[in-house]
């Protein structure tokens, strides 16, 4: 049988204060979330994308059955801890949301290696 209504696991937890809110990314570990249609990136700030295709549309569906819209989806830049860039495609870019969210399910998808230990998240792309 199969349990509905599983109460979520904190995977990671950031204990330092983050100075740098606007670079600030959640990572989504739910591997059936719903959102843009499957495990999608979202970001809100239009002028984080280095390119935008806002012929895409569509909406949001969160658990709790709200929506937003998406207006466009293409690529960003995000900073990483040492100061250097990576690019990121497949962003959703949703103009009501008020966080970052990366899925971990995609980045997976696209080649990424994801390793956690000793309370550090580690990311690498090969």
């Amino acid at each position: 049988m199969i349990e509905e209504n599983k109460e979520a696991t904190l995977l990671l937890m950031h204990d330092e204060i983050i100075q740098d809110k606007e670079n600030m990314w959640y990572l989504d570990n739910e591997a059936n979330n719903h959102m843009c249609g499957a495990n999608n990136h979202m970001c809100g700030d239009k002028d984080k994308f280095m390119e935008l295709d806002e012929a895409i549309r569509g909406s949001v569906t969160f658990a709790d059955h709200s929506k937003l819209v998406i207006k466009g989806k293409d690529t960003i830049l995000i900073k990483l801890k040492d100061e250097s860039h990576q690019f990121i495609g497949g962003i959703c870019y949703i103009p009501t949301i008020k966080i970052n969210i990366l899925s971990l399910e995609q980045l997976l998808e696209k080649g990424y290696d994801i390793k956690m230990k000793y309370r550090i998240l580690t990311l690498l792309r090969h």
